[in-house]
């Protein structure tokens, strides 16, 4: 999965705060270059010439092996059985195609072991009042999401990892947000703080395959002084035909290393996947880090 990538510091307030950001005190992810200057001038969407593109990064990096050995043995995987899902358990619906009659569960060296997850809410569909409500849980775009999402500070990202384009407007083209609210504590030991969770998908002309302009992005937002601002940005370039429609959302979170930091259970929704891609996540250095998926690996 061609992703791109991006630490702490971003800010996206709603209201106005004080001017000035600490800066993160985590280094860069293996492989992120950060920007030094906006790339070079040129023609409306116009892409980046070969040999001068932004770095690919995945949207969840590996854990470092100090990590690793701490959550050695927690593993996601299918069980062929017909359990009722109870997510606070770590027994999740499981929606393959290939393993019918199974749940995916969170084991620790294969085996069942008690554990005390706390499940998140489904996730909430925003769609622009023009379109066409194929869910009946589809909720209309509001105007503060459409605000929080148009903020000067999210535009420079996008732009920094060269997705922008002039004819893409946030309030014009915001096509669908998913918007996940949970508690976990991720950046302080024990510190569980209120944390939304919004992918979004901004473009123009979807039909035309030759005329497409669009990307996806991820973020993670709290809230400060009345304001939300974002921890954690992902985006990457998205594609007409719908296969790069690839988002993440949570399950359940849980402390399972007794570290002080909640580890994550997330599913990967794939364009027309037939299997299940479940992870689990652990946070380090400031950014998500998977530490046992299934399937197993496939792609970045």
């Amino acid at each position: 999965m061609a992703a791109l990538f991006a630490c702490a510091g971003w800010t996206l307030p709603l209201a106005s705060t004080a001017a000035g950001e600490v800066p993160s005190p985590f280094a860069d992810p293996p492989g992120y270059h950060r920007p030094v200057t906006p790339p070079a001038p040129g023609p409306a969407d116009a892409k980046p010439a070969v040999g001068q593109q932004a770095h690919a990064r995945p949207w969840v990096q590996l854990p470092s092996p100090q990590l690793a050995a701490r959550l050695q043995g927690w593993r996601v995987t299918f069980v062929p059985d017909k359990s009722v899902p109870d997510p606070a358990k770590g027994v999740f619906a499981s929606f393959s195609y290939l393993s019918n009659d199974s749940t995916v569960r969170l084991l620790k060296g294969g085996l069942p072991t008690p554990v005390k997850l706390t499940p998140v809410a489904w996730r909430k569909r925003f769609i622009p009042k023009s379109e066409s409500r194929t869910d009946p849980n589809d909720q209309v775009m509001t105007q503060e999401l459409v605000a929080v999402l148009s903020e000067r500070e999210i535009a420079q990202f996008i732009t920094s990892q060269r997705l922008g384009s002039p004819r893409l407007v946030v309030g014009q083209n915001l096509a669908v947000a998913l918007v996940q609210e949970f508690d976990a504590a991720l950046r302080t030991p024990g510190h569980k703080e209120h944390i939304w969770s919004i992918n979004w998908r901004v473009e123009t002309n979807p039909g035309k395959t030759d005329d497409y302009v669009g990307y996806e992005a991820w973020g993670l937002f709290t809230r400060v002084n009345g304001a939300l601002k974002p921890f954690h940005l992902a985006a990457r370039e998205s594609s007409s035909s719908g296969e790069n429609s690839d988002y993440f959302y949570l399950l359940a979170t849980g402390d399972l290393d007794g570290d002080g930091i909640d580890e994550m259970v997330v599913r990967e929704m794939i364009f027309e996947a037939e299997e299940d891609y479940v992870q689990l996540w652990a946070w380090e250095r400031g950014i998500p880090v998977a530490v046992s998926k299934i399937p197993g690996p496939r792609r970045n």
